[in-house]
Protein backbone atom coordinates (compact mmCIF):
# COMPACT_ATOMS: atom_id res chain seq x y z
CA UNK A 1 0.00 0.00 0.00
CA UNK A 2 1.45 3.53 -0.88
CA UNK A 3 1.65 6.18 1.31
CA UNK A 4 -2.23 7.43 0.89
CA UNK A 5 -2.68 4.26 3.04
CA UNK A 6 -0.12 4.59 5.62
CA UNK A 7 -0.66 5.39 9.40
CA UNK A 8 1.90 5.59 12.28
CA UNK A 9 0.73 4.67 15.87
CA UNK A 10 3.77 6.36 17.69
CA UNK A 11 3.89 7.55 21.51
CA UNK A 12 4.00 11.02 22.74
CA UNK A 13 5.97 12.70 25.42
CA UNK A 14 2.69 13.06 27.16
CA UNK A 15 2.28 9.47 27.68
CA UNK A 16 -0.79 9.80 25.30
CA UNK A 17 -0.63 8.15 21.80
CA UNK A 18 -0.74 9.33 18.26
CA UNK A 19 -2.07 8.03 14.58
CA UNK A 20 -0.51 10.16 11.89
CA UNK A 21 -0.33 10.20 8.50
CA UNK A 22 3.87 10.36 7.53
CA UNK A 23 4.98 13.51 7.07
CA UNK A 24 1.84 14.92 8.67
CA UNK A 25 2.65 17.99 11.32
CA UNK A 26 -0.56 17.01 13.22
CA UNK A 27 -2.09 14.06 14.42
CA UNK A 28 -4.94 12.42 12.82
CA UNK A 29 -6.22 11.27 16.83
CA UNK A 30 -4.99 10.90 19.89
CA UNK A 31 -5.95 8.05 22.00
CA UNK A 32 -4.67 7.21 26.06
CA UNK A 33 -3.15 3.74 24.98
CA UNK A 34 -1.40 2.28 22.07
CA UNK A 35 -4.15 -0.57 21.53
CA UNK A 36 -6.75 2.47 21.06
CA UNK A 37 -4.61 4.24 19.16
CA UNK A 38 -4.05 1.43 16.77
CA UNK A 39 -7.84 0.32 16.63
CA UNK A 40 -8.66 4.05 15.75
CA UNK A 41 -5.80 3.71 12.80
CA UNK A 42 -7.61 0.55 11.33
CA UNK A 43 -11.29 2.73 11.35
CA UNK A 44 -9.22 5.41 9.79
CA UNK A 45 -7.72 3.11 6.80
CA UNK A 46 -8.97 -0.83 6.96
CA UNK A 47 -6.90 -1.43 4.01
CA UNK A 48 -3.89 0.51 5.00
CA UNK A 49 -0.71 -0.49 6.63
CA UNK A 50 -0.19 0.76 9.99
CA UNK A 51 3.24 0.66 11.51
CA UNK A 52 3.56 0.49 15.35
CA UNK A 53 6.31 2.71 17.03
CA UNK A 54 7.07 1.52 20.31
CA UNK A 55 8.24 3.69 23.71
CA UNK A 56 12.19 2.62 22.62
CA UNK A 57 11.30 4.12 18.96
CA UNK A 58 11.57 1.33 17.08
CA UNK A 59 8.86 -0.08 14.83
CA UNK A 60 7.27 -3.45 15.44
CA UNK A 61 3.89 -5.13 14.92
CA UNK A 62 0.18 -3.85 15.63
Amino acid sequence: MGKHGELIVEPRPDGRWSVKRPHAERASAVKDTQREAIDRAKQIAPEGDIKVKGRDGKFGKP
